[in-house]
């Protein structure tokens, strides 16, 4: 009887300490795993909309649209067009997790009076793979030319 009641003991022993060893494994090997980061390129401008102003009509505006690569991976930005043949857009093909670069937009008022809008569309690998640019003014022409 008695050699009953101490095998007992012993596979009681023995649970006990392949549970205690489960449980340490379990929470030893929770702490190494690392949630893989998702990888994304994230366009930020300072502004999306900046305006002009008030402008003589004589010579083209110049505007620079200040932004930031926020994401991880590289941003590439594949077309920048105008909402008309008076807009043109200069860019960078490529801009790197943390950097910055400016969209460079020419705006050429020959025909326009008064005021105006103009777009530019912008096309990129990013969260947000479209983004409209607005600019904004008046132009006041002088009278006696």
């Amino acid at each position: 009887m008695y050699q009953i009641q101490q095998m007992k003991s012993l596979g009681l022993y023995f649970i006990l300490v392949a549970l205690l060893s489960n449980f340490n494994c379990g929470e030893a090997g929770s702490d190494k795993k690392e949630t893989p980061k998702k990888s994304f390129a994230e366009i930020k401008f300072q502004s999306e909309r900046i305006y002009v102003g008030v402008v003589d009509g004589k010579t083209n505006a110049i505007l620079d649209f200040k932004f930031s690569n926020a994401g991880n991976v590289p941003l590439v930005i594949t077309e920048a067009k105008g909402n008309c043949h008076c807009v043109q857009a200069k860019f960078p093909e490529k801009v790197e997790p943390g950097d910055s670069a400016v969209i460079s937009v020419s705006f050429d008022p020959t025909g326009v009076t008064g005021l105006f809008q103009r777009t530019v569309m912008v096309h990129t690998n990013a969260t947000r793979p479209a983004i409209e640019l607005t600019l904004t003014g008046e132009i006041k022409r002088d009278p006696k030319k």
